[in-house]
């Protein structure tokens, strides 16, 4: 006999998202190349975007799977005209496990987190807050990561926002990982804003058990 199902973290998210598929290479690659199609068209001259869109998502889920995550999520217009570029990514690894010692307090596993940081994630540490959810708290952490790309012949810093944010899974000592990132990294405080906007009506839903 089976036990419950375990709750699952459940987000409302408004505007245009795209899921990529994760099973396999393959599974990727088709769901990537309906996202390039469905974003940029099917015109000629889009051609390379779309290659280069496919190719950049099927990196992404690579990665993904390889880190053990259960959900990629592309974002591509806040709304109908206007665009938005992020991505939302799940990972629910059983390796994100307190110490048996601390019990399943949500707060207290928070804390052995928070306490954690400064020796796993140093330059991470310093911008660590606690953020709402429906249920509980999260702790947010995040980073700019700058590149130099080359355009025409000039170069340019690319700084892109990741934004990390680690929910205590109900009755547990374990830790679901949500991270977003955009390449937006200009205005930090506005899409943090927003990402802790989508955070904070996110809940974890217990699935309803199938018949068997």
């Amino acid at each position: 006999m089976s036990g419950d199902p375990s709750p699952e973290l459940s987000f409302r998210l408004i505007g245009t998202w795209w899921r990529v598929d994760l099973a396999s290479d393959e599974a990727a690659r088709t769901s990537a190349t309906d996202i390039a199609r469905g974003t940029l068209g099917t015109a000629d001259q889009h051609a390379t975007a779309r290659r280069r869109m496919r190719d950049d998502l099927v990196s992404a889920a690579a990665a993904a799977r390889e880190a053990q995550a259960r959900l990629l999520l592309l974002q591509t217009e806040l709304s109908p005209g206007d665009p938005m570029s992020a991505t939302l990514t799940l990972y629910d690894d059983d390796r994100m496990r307190m110490s048996p010692a601390i019990g399943t307090s949500p707060d207290r596993v928070l804390r052995v987190l928070e306490e954690s940081l400064p020796t796993i994630a140093p330059e991470l540490a310093p911008t660590a807050v606690r953020r709402p959810f429906q249920g509980g708290e999260t702790v947010r952490v995040h980073r700019i990561d700058e590149t130099i790309g080359v355009e025409d012949g000039q170069e340019f810093t690319q700084r892109r926002l990741v934004a990390q944010y680690w929910y205590p899974q109900p009755d547990s000592k374990r830790l679901l990982l949500a991270v977003f990132s955009t390449p937006l990294g200009d205005i930090p405080h506005t899409v943090l804003s927003y990402f802790d906007a989508i955070v904070e009506v996110s809940r974890f839903v217990t699935p309803v058990p199938t018949a068997s």
